[in-house]
């Protein structure tokens, strides 16, 4: 009795989605078998058998839901930080976005009619970092993708 009482403890106290499900609907396999056929041995097979499928897919759709539900809410978050946005910082966006990239050379951002002031505010907001392009050796200037996304959004459909 006291490996039933361990094994009961083990599946209720999972916090594992997928191996949840899984003992669930596998365990509802099982005893759908074993009240079809009156054979505990089969039905044990076919609990064992369905288990590792069901805890593929339950886990499988479990991630694509996390990511899903992360995704909206960075695209929230972007969508707040944007919104409160000074004119200065969203004439720097715009400058990204007209430039085709969330990636700007010092050099690009020095040629711009842009304040240095808005920049150092989106860097203070960690909106944009500095940063080095591959080749080792070119400065550059990266704004955040999901505030580039809701650029492309606003000024570039626009020109459209």
């Amino acid at each position: 009795m006291k490996s039933i009482e361990k094994w009961a403890d083990r599946v209720y106290s999972e916090d594992d989605f997928g191996r949840g499900i899984a003992t669930s609907l596998s365990g509802i396999i099982g005893l759908s078998v074993y009240l079809l056929s009156d054979d505990w041995v089969i039905s044990a097979f076919s609990a064992i058998i369905a288990f590792p499928i069901f805890r593929i897919i339950a886990s499988s759709f479990n991630e694509k839901h996390k990511r899903k539900s992360q995704r909206k809410i960075d695209e929230e978050n972007a969508k707040y930080s944007f919104d409160k946005l000074s004119e200065e910082e969203l004439n720097v966006v715009k400058s990204f976005v007209e430039a085709g990239g969330s990636v700007l050379t010092w050099r690009q951002v020095n040629n711009l009619p842009i304040p240095s002031a808005a920049i150092e505010s989106l860097i203070q907001r960690e909106l944009i970092w500095s940063s080095v392009m591959a080749d080792g050796m070119t400065e550059t200037f990266a704004l955040d993708t999901n505030i580039f996304n809701l650029g492309v959004d606003k000024y570039a459909k626009k020109n459209s």
